[in-house]
């Protein structure tokens, strides 16, 4: 094709498809990394863009030459993540020669300032890790009939400076029908806002590095080491198998995607490789874990499936350690790096909630703890039943005197003295807990029981009787 007048412009008609399947590609890229951007878009360039280019830069072959005819834009909040991400890119894609580039450096010093990756793929690599890519869709199209697609990556501190440039001073008619004086004043201008764009990125940097490797508190993490009791259970180990992964995952993310049945193959592979060979393992090894917080610090703007959150929460408990066990899971070549990457949002910032339990009686004995949500759950149930009988802790659904609760539910037997036992729910969030430890306990009132989470009263058996709890504090005080 030697011009514009020998163009299938018919190829217009699905090359936006084409750039929705390359920005949905990306953002499931990003978010396998817990990466978040600022923003990615994809754009198909316009008959009439490309005409133009194709008048200015008279390619000969304009379909395989002009390689932005579908370009994608990637924007992160710092340095630390478009590095990232340009990896994430290079790996994932194959790379046109001398196509992995930053324009900005090729600019003579006074016309300094713009720092964007430049980036041209030609299809996936062959050695990703996995097929992402729709067979037979707009975007394997396009890699088939056009010479490339750009991919840029560039900060919100740079993107602010380009966008600034690309108005006033790229395409900014005003800026070309001024004296040399005027443009030489603004490029200096334009050159002093780089420096100052510059810094800011620096400065994100190192904030981005506090976060990802913060000062542990060593008092917190003293109190998170100590071991968590829990109530006895006697049932029977239950074996771990595809099935019973299934249905933890089920009943632990009800909310997240189901995936699919090679994703649990993958998620059992995990578990095994943790050492855990029951799902009663498993259950007890997250009970620590605070599901809602790893989701807020995991959350990547991308829904993900079950698997993935078992993957955050096994990462977030076992750390560091867990990377090395599972760095070779599945077919993922680039697994440890990505995992480094998703536990920097997770070191040192994932605290284990414990709770304690306190009475106003000075007489009271039993273990204050500390306990996990759901165990304190547990012992405060096995209180109320052994004072008021085991009816009076019956919750439709969560709490019974027999078995018969739904699978779902992961019941544990709880045994009460004297008055045989009870099935208590165990796949409860920490809100959850709190608000059915709170409900018991107000069932029961006056109960003298009171559990806390650090400082805050999460449910309390007097609370509505200050009469009778100031009668116990003054029976502390007297002398004996």
């Amino acid at each position: 094709m030697s011009g514009v007048d020998d163009v299938d412009y018919t190829s217009w008609d699905w090359l936006p498809r084409a750039a929705n399947e390359a920005e949905n590609y990306v953002r499931r890229l990003l978010a396998e990394s817990s990466i978040q951007p600022h923003d990615v878009s994809a754009r198909a360039k316009s008959i009439a863009s490309f005409q133009r280019k194709q008048r200015l830069k008279q390619y000969d072959d304009p379909m395989a030459q002009i390689t932005d005819i579908v370009a994608l834009r990637i924007i992160t909040y710092s340095n630390t993540d478009r590095d990232r991400v340009r990896e994430l890119i290079r790996t994932r894609f194959a790379v046109l020669p001398g196509e992995d580039r930053n324009p900005g450096r090729e600019k003579p010093d006074h016309l300094r300032g713009y720092d964007c990756l430049h980036i041209v793929v030609s299809g996936e690599s062959e050695e990703r890790d996995s097929d992402w890519m729709v067979s037979g869709g707009d975007l394997e199209r396009y890699f088939t009939a056009f010479g490339g697609l750009e991919v840029q990556i560039r900060t919100v501190a740079g993107h602010a400076w380009a966008e600034f440039e690309h108005a006033r001073r790229y395409k900014g008619a005003a800026y070309h029908s001024i004296s040399v004086q005027d443009r030489e004043t603004i490029d200096r201008l334009f050159g002093a806002a780089s420096d100052a764009r510059s810094a800011l990125d620096e400065t994100f940097v190192a904030i981005d590095r506090i976060l990802a490797r913060p000062t542990i508190d060593i008092e917190v993490s003293r109190v998170e080491e100590r071991p968590v009791r829990d109530s006895a259970s006697s049932e029977a180990p239950s074996d771990l198998d595809i099935e019973s992964l299934a249905r933890f995952l089920a009943s632990r993310f009800s909310d997240d995607a189901e995936g699919s049945a090679k994703g649990v193959e993958f998620g059992l592979e995990l578990v095994r490789a943790c050492r855990l060979q029951s799902i009663d393992q498993l259950e007890a090894t997250l009970e620590d874990v605070d599901s809602d917080q790893v989701r807020a610090l995991m959350d990547s703007g991308v829904p993900v499936t079950r698997v993935r959150r078992l993957d955050d929460e096994l990462l977030a408990h076992f750390g560091q350690e867990y990377i090395e066990l599972t760095k070779s899971a599945g077919n993922g070549r680039h697994r440890a790096l990505q995992l480094e990457w998703r536990y920097d949002r997770l070191r040192g910032k994932t605290r284990y909630r414990t709770y304690l339990l306190s009475s106003r009686a000075p007489s009271a004995t039993f273990n204050a703890g500390p306990y996990t949500a759901v165990g304190a759950l547990r012992e405060v149930v096995r209180m109320i039943a052994g004072d008021r009988g085991r009816e009076a802790v019956v919750t439709d659904g969560l709490i019974d005197v027999s078995s018969d609760l739904p699978p779902g539910t992961r019941a544990k037997e709880v045994l009460v003295d004297g008055r045989g036992a009870v099935w208590v729910a165990s796949n409860l969030n920490r809100e959850s807990s709190e608000r059915l430890m709170a409900d018991l306990l107000r069932r029961a009132q006056p109960f003298d029981l009171r559990v806390q989470r650090g400082d805050v009263v999460v449910a309390d058996g007097l609370d509505g009787f200050p009469a009778l709890g100031q009668e116990r504090l003054d029976e502390a005080e007297r002398p004996h």
